[in-house]
C-alpha cells in the first residue's frame, strides 16, 4: 500500500471537489467523505502491515498527501496528519497499537505536539490533565496523542476518545475544514504502555532493525517534513487553474484576449512553476534522504537532520511565494468566493505558518549546524 493508493485518490476527485466548498463552510469533513477516503486507503499508508497498513516510506506520506491536497488543500492536510499520527502511534509498543487498531483498524488519531499537564506519576501508569491544540482531525479521531513533560523529559500520550472532551474554536482565514479544535483532558488514567518518552527517539532509539524500516526514519524531520506534504499539491493546483484559465481569460485594459499571449503573464506563470519545482526537489531530496538512513538502519547526523528540517521550511514558503505570483497573474477574479484558487490560496497561507514550518526557525536551526554553532532554538532536531 502506498502508490497503490494514489489511483484510489484519483477516483475520488470528483468527491473530493464537490465536497470542498461544503466541508470549508462546515469547517470539517462530512462523515460521507471520511469513510469515503477510508475505504480507498488512504489513511492506512503508514500503519503496520499486521493491522493492513502499508508501512510506507516518508516519500510516498508526501505523494499521497499532496495528491489529496491537489484537490482539497483541507482533506489533504488531514491526510498528512492523521496519517503522521499513526506512524507515531507505530512508535508505541505493540500492546497500545493493538488498543488502537486491533479491534478497529480505520481508527484515525488526532494529537497536538506542544506539552500540557499536569501529569503525576500513578500505580500503572499516570493521571494526566491539559487542553492541547491545535488537533487538526479531532471530530471524527478515535484517540488523542497528548504531549507531556515527565520527570525524564518529553513524552507521548495515547488517550481514547470517552477521556477528552473537543471545544469547538477553530475560526480561521484558512484550512477551515481540518476541524483542528483544541482538546481537553480531565484526570484520565493513562497506562505505562500507552506512554512514548520522546528522548531517546529524538536521539535515535528507533533506528533499530527490530523495526520496519517506515519507522526508522529521524523522528523530528519526518513529523516536519510530512506537513509539507499538502503545500506541493495546493501548489499544482494552483499553478494547474491559471495556466487553464489563460486559455480563456483576458487582461483587463489591455489588447490581450488571451492571457497566455501575454508574454508578461507568460514569465509570471513560468517563475510560479520553477518555485513549485523548486518546493518538490527540496521536499523529495528530504524524504529520500530519510528513508535512505532508514534503510540502511542508520541515525543521520545533526547536519543532515536540520538540512531537513531547513528542506520543509523552503518548500513550503517556495509554494507560498508562487501563489502570491499566481494569484496576481489570475488576476482579481481569483479572489472571488466562487473561484477555487482563492480557496488554495487561503489555505497553502494557514499551512505554511504551522510552527514546524516556520522559515527563519528551521533555517537558523540549520544555519547553526552549518557553521558548527550551538543550537540555541530548540533541541528537537
Amino acid at each position: 500500500m502506498g502508490s497503490d493508493v494514489l489511483p484510489a485518490i484519483a477516483a475520488l476527485a470528483p468527491h473530493l471537489a464537490d465536497a470542498a466548498v461544503r466541508a470549508d463552510a462546515d469547517r470539517r469533513l462530512s462523515d460521507d467523505t471520511v469513510t469515503a477516503m477510508q475505504e480507498a486507503g488512504v489513511f492506512r499508508v503508514a500503519m503496520p502491515k499486521r493491522y493492513g497498513g502499508g508501512e510506507a516510506p516518508l516519500r510516498t506520506h508526501l505523494e499521497v498527501s499532496s495528491a489529496v491536497a491537489e484537490l482539497d488543500g483541507g482533506a489533504g492536510w488531514l491526510t498528512s496528519l492523521w496519517n503522521g499520527n499513526a506512524w507515531c502511534v507505530s512508535l508505541f509498543p505493540e500492546r497500545a497499537q493493538d488498543d488502537v487498531w486491533g479491534g478497529t483498524p480505520d481508527a484515525l488519531v488526532s494529537g497536538a505536539l506542544k506539552p500540557s499537564g499536569p501529569v503525576r506519576r500513578v500505580p500503572g501508569g499516570y493521571r494526566v490533565s491539559g487542553g492541547w491544540s491545535y488537533a487538526s482531525g479531532i471530530w471524527h479521531a478515535s484517540w488523542v496523542i497528548a504531549s507531556v513533560v515527565l520527570e525524564d523529559g518529553p513524552a507521548a500520550m495515547l488517550v481514547p476518545r470517552e477521556d477528552y472532551r473537543i471545544v469547538d474554536e477553530w475560526h480561521m482565514a484558512g484550512m477551515r475544514s481540518t476541524g483542528s479544535n483544541r482538546y481537553v483532558i480531565e484526570d484520565a488514567f493513562v497506562p505505562e504502555h500507552r506512554v512514548l518518552h520522546l528522548g531517546p527517539v529524538v536521539a535515535g532509539g528507533n533506528v533499530t532493525a527490530e523495526l520496519a524500516p517506515a519507522y526508522r526514519t529521524a523522528l523530528v524531520p519526518s513529523l516536519v517534513l510530512m506537513v509539507s506534504g499538502p503545500q506541493l499539491g495546493l501548489g499544482r493546483a494552483a499553478l494547474s487553474h491559471v495556466i487553464a484559465a489563460a486559455g480563456h481569460k483576458g487582461i483587463a485594459f489591455t489588447d490581450f484576449a488571451l492571457q497566455r499571449d501575454s508574454v508578461g503573464f507568460q514569465l509570471q506563470v513560468a517563475e510560479a512553476a520553477t518555485a513549485v519545482d523548486t518546493a518538490h526537489l527540496h521536499a523529495y531530496r528530504a524524504a529520500d534522504a530519510l528513508d535512505g538512513h532508514a534503510a540502511d538502519t542508520v541515525q543521520p547526523d545533526a547536519l543532515l537532520r536540520a538540512r531537513c528540517r531547513a528542506d520543509a521550511a523552503v518548500a513550503a514558503r517556495r509554494v507560498n511565494r508562487a501563489l502570491e505570483t499566481l494569484m496576481t497573474a489570475h488576476g482579481s477574479s481569483g479572489l472571488a468566493d466562487a473561484s477555487p484558487l482563492q480557496r488554495i490560496w487561503r489555505d497553502a497561507s494557514v499551512a505554511a505558518r504551522h510552527g514546524m514550518l516556520i522559515p527563519q526557525v528551521n533555517l537558523e536551526v540549520y544555519g547553526a549546524a552549518l557553521v558548527g554553532a550551538e543550537n540555541r532554538v530548540s533541541p528537537f532536531v
